[in-house]
């Protein structure tokens, strides 16, 4: 029998090996363990301790007993875990919290729960117990079923879940909106009482059963029928739920409301049956039809077509079947040799034909090889289809065909050169006469070469600036060329051009070289004959003006004789004769001077149909390959002038450039005059003109007359506005110029002239628009021309008049002394005896007269000291200065002194160069006494106010 103490001892040793096994077992179970478990004393200090997969994080240290948690813990995680246990000494029970920290850049939760542990004796405070788990994964499922619960409530599908008995879990939101059924109501029925309402054979209810009871996911529409009875389409796909062991836990159904698409489909299946319908009655139309029809699909594919169409390509009739392309049916119809003009080129052709086919609308013809005709017309489709229709035009080709070769022989027969160009501009029809017109032998030889041949460089550009803009505008152009023969002769033409349809031209023309010569002919011939009658009728005038004036001369020269041998006192008689022979000779003059003057005829016009007319008037006339182009605005240029004047003006510029042209050499492309008609600028209004200058006040017009001739030399370009000086020799009467002066001076216009030798020459014209306030100068005969009487003193100076007769004693207002007395005249005339006159009369009025016979001795004297004098009274024709020349030295020594023009010349304006001169007032030689004495004190006195 074993002692009681060797039982004990066996017992406690039993004990002890239980213990350790115990214990091996529990250290073996925690070390298969994730979480970290920690067990800490009433200081939190480590009693024992194992990290489970924790030991992963990189800031974890190694675990030793009697560690505090700062030891082997991060620092934030140590915080956090001492502020769980805080809470759990307050509340005294179990407390679990979740925390996230960043690692390697992700976010890793975790699980922290404590609880208090049995003091390990009564005398000791209780210690703590910690559990720290990953749960990162787990908080990413519930972000994900938060997801999907979101969707699923937000999805406009209804979603359904149910458990493996097929009665409702969960709805959406859709669901109930859908349905009428809210999620309570319908929780714990049957999915397919729920939609289907009352129950039919084949229904909703059937169909869903059939769909559960296969047990996988299937997919099918039905018809449910909602809270309110109304009825609607649901395309429900179906999916088993399984649990984690693969056994059914439910199902999940989603369904999309496919109402609108039945609707859809049940109205489409009404339009295709109403379209089969229209398709039957269009192709029973279509068959109808006298011509071909046939209509492809957006494919190009055949769809409907006649048998019209078919007969139109008979070698492609066995191609010609529903679901060919247009291409397949064309290849074989050309193959077969229907299409006449494919011959010989079939690939070409196919390209080109296809490419029209594939436009969205074509129109050609075509000729078969049977001789047929089809007007080929196909349209697309808004569907992107193309209908097409062949109409057989054989009948309209043969008729067009012999109005055609009627044409033709007409054309031929044309005395009148016709002929055509394409859009580009190349010859494709030329008759005979307009061959013949330009030497060119046959039609070979121009046919597919541009109308640029027949003409010269210069022509053919004139015509492509000028004439083509025109045609292209207005679709026609009518006017003279000169063309180019083959040989390189000119060929003056009249051309009329017509715009075609397709872009090319129709050109008519007909040689105007006999009808150009005859004009010239009469021309040169009316102008010799003008001119003959102008000398005639001068001669004439010559002859009766020297006749009277050698009457006149014999009698002034008479009497004077008998004056010479007559005693003092009685020559008196002799006298008066002699004055009234002076009368009747100033008297003859004025008359002489006025014969063929006219009246002015002012009127609103306008320039632009005036300049026109001029230019109308001198084409005829133009000779040595010269033409004549206008540049006139599109806007009427209106001013107020004699219609007469304009035409002056124009016409003698215009035929001084004819005229200077003429002696020209040729010219390659000929001359050319150009008058361009245009609002004057400022520039124009500054620059220097050889007669007149126009006020900055005032507007004008610019007409300007330029010539490609010869160019003026410089040495003449100041004689060309002198009256009688011409370059033309006995053909000229110097006068054109002259004529322009004195048109423009008396119509306060400008001319200047630009020219060079060999460079042309250009005249510029500035009109004004209005005429000035201040009337014209007059054109009514100068005064009478008076002398003192010889036998009497000054004082008693008379004016005698015809018929001769004693006149009166003059009365006391007229004796003119004392008039101008007080007052300096200083008087500048190179005649001595008119001077002497002059002098005698401002004299006899009491004035103080200074006499220059040289007008140098008056402008110096003007100089000495320009105050001193009262009045200027100058000539104009004058050696080494003029008249004009000495007023304005006057204007510039002393702009207040009063200038009086006393001349002989008639035309005394058209000499005057810019700037003009300021003139008080002119007056006509021969002159009167108180004429004289009455325009020296008007100016005097308007000085003197």
């Amino acid at each position: 029998m074993m002692p009681a103490w060797a039982a004990r001892l066996g017992a406690s040793r039993d004990q002890q090996r239980a213990l350790e096994e115990e214990r091996s077992r529990t250290q073996a179970a925690l070390q298969v363990m994730p979480h970290m478990l920690i067990e800490l004393d009433a200081d939190e200090r480590l009693l024992r301790g194992h990290p489970g997969w924790l030991d992963r994080l990189p800031t974890l240290g190694p675990m030793a007993p009697g560690q505090g948690l700062q030891d082997f813990l991060p620092v934030d995680l140590a915080t956090e875990v001492r502020r769980v246990l805080a809470e759990v000494e307050t509340t005294g029970a179990p407390v679990s919290r979740d925390w996230q920290v960043r690692q390697a850049g992700a976010r890793v939760w975790l699980a922290i729960s404590a609880a208090r542990l049995p003091p390990l004796a009564p005398d000791r405070r209780p210690g703590h117990a910690v559990m720290i788990c990953d749960t990162t994964e787990l908080h990413a499922q519930r972000k994900q079923a938060d997801r999907l619960g979101k969707f699923a409530q937000l999805t406009t599908n209804l979603v359904i879940v149910t458990d493996p008995h097929q009665r409702i879990e969960w709805v959406n939101a859709a669901f109930e909106q859908q349905t009428g059924h809210s999620g309570p109501s319908v929780r714990g029925q049957p999915l397919c009482a729920v939609l289907q309402g009352e129950p039919a054979p084949g229904g909703c209810g059937d169909r869903l059963r059939a769909m559960l009871a296969e047990g996988r996911t299937a997919r099918a529409e039905v018809e449910a029928t909602a809270a309110c009875g109304r009825r609607f389409w649901l395309d429900v796909s179906l999916q088993p739920l399984l649990d984690d062991e693969g056994a059914l836990d439910g199902y999940m159904a989603v369904a999309s409301d496919i109402t609108a698409h039945k609707r859809q489909e049940e109205q489409l299946a009404a339009m295709a049956a109403e379209a089969r319908a229209t398709r039957a009655r269009l192709a029973a139309a279509v068959d109808v039809l006298p011509d071909g029809f046939a209509y492809f699909d957006a494919e190009d594919r055949l769809v409907v077509f006649n048998p019209q169409y078919r007969d139109c390509y008979p070698g492609a009739a066995a191609a010609i079947v529903p679901g060919a392309s247009f291409e397949q049916i064309l290849r074989q119809a050309v193959q077969s040799g229907d299409i006449l003009e494919a011959r010989g080129r079939e690939e070409e052709w196919l390209a080109a034909r296809l490419a029209a086919h594939h436009r969205g609308s074509n129109q050609q013809e075509q000729q078969l090889a049977d001789g047929r005709w089809l007007r080929v017309i196909e349209r697309q489709t808004p569907d992107g289809g193309r209908v097409g229709l062949r109409v057989d035009v054989t009948a309209l080709k043969l008729a067009e065909q012999r109005t055609r070769i009627d044409f033709s022989a007409t054309m031929d027969a044309s005395q009148d050169g016709i002929a055509f160009t394409d859009p580009e501009g190349r010859y494709i029809y030329m008759n005979p006469a307009h061959r013949e017109m330009f030497g060119i032998a046959t039609e070979d030889e121009i046919l597919g070469r541009s109308w640029r041949e027949l003409y010269s460089g210069d022509v053919a550009d004139h015509i492509a600036t000028t004439a083509l803009p025109a045609l292209l505008s207005t679709g026609g152009w009518r006017g003279e060329l000169i063309g180019r023969r083959r040989d390189g002769s000119d060929l003056p033409q009249e051309v009329s051009l017509t715009l075609k349809a397709d872009g090319g031209i129709i050109c008519i023309s007909r040689d105007i070289s006999k009808r150009l010569r005859e004009q010239q002919e009469r021309m040169r011939l009316r102008e010799e004959l003008q001119m003959a009658q102008r000398r005639e009728v001068i001669g004439q005038l010559a002859s009766g003006l020297a006749h009277d004036l050698n009457n006149l001369l014999a009698a002034i020269g008479g009497s004077a004789l008998l004056i010479q041998e007559m005693q003092s006192g009685a020559a008196e008689v002799h006298a008066q004769r002699i004055l009234a022979a002076t009368e009747q000779a100033g008297a003859l003059v004025r008359r002489f001077l006025t014969l063929g003057k006219r009246q002015s005829n002012r009127s609103r016009i306008d320039l632009c149909p005036l300049l026109q007319e001029a230019a109308d008037l001198v084409q005829a006339g133009l000779r040595n390959r010269t033409r004549l182009t206008l540049a006139l605005p599109d806007a009427p240029i209106w001013i107020e002038a004699d219609p007469t004047d304009i035409l002056q003006v124009v016409l003698n510029l215009v035929i001084n450039a004819r005229d200077a042209i003429s002696t020209a050499p040729p010219r390659e492309g000929g001359h050319e005059i150009s008058v361009t008609l245009a609002p004057a600028g400022p520039a124009q209004l500054v620059q220097t003109y050889a007669v007149g200058a126009p006020c900055a006040d005032r507007r004008y017009v610019s007409m300007t007359v330029s010539d490609s001739g010869p160019g003026i030399e410089p040495a003449m370009q100041a004689k060309v506005f002198q009256p009688y000086f011409s370059t033309k020799g006995a053909a000229g009467t110097g006068l054109g110029l002259a004529i322009v002066t004195g048109v423009l001076t008396a119509n306060h216009g400008a001319i200047a002239l630009q020219s060079a030798p060999g460079e042309g020459t250009r005249f510029t014209v500035l009109w004004p628009v209005k005429p000035p306030d201040a009337a014209a100068p007059s054109d009514e005969p100068a005064p009478h021309f008076a002398l003192p009487a010889i036998a009497e003193p000054a004082a008693s100076a008379q004016t005698f008049a015809l018929p001769v007769a004693a006149e009166p004693a003059p009365g006391p207002e007229m004796r003119p002394a004392g008039r101008l007395a007080g007052r300096t005249i200083l008087v500048a005339d190179d005649n001595a005896d008119v001077l002497r006159v002059l002098v005698a009369f401002l004299e006899g009025a009491g004035a103080e007269v200074v006499p220059c016979s040289d007008p140098r001795d008056a402008l110096a004297a003007l100089q000495d000291d320009p105050r001193i004098w009262d009045l200027l009274v100058t000539d104009y024709d004058m050696p080494q200065i003029s008249g004009a020349d000495l007023c304005r030295a006057a204007n510039d020594l002393a702009p207040d002194l009063p200038v009086l023009l006393i001349t002989a010349l008639p035309d005394w304006r058209s000499r005057i160069s810019a700037p003009a001169p300021r003139f008080t007032a002119e007056l006509g030689k021969p002159l009167g006494r108180a004429t004289l004495l009455d325009a020296a004190e008007r100016a005097i006195g308007a000085k003197a106010g």
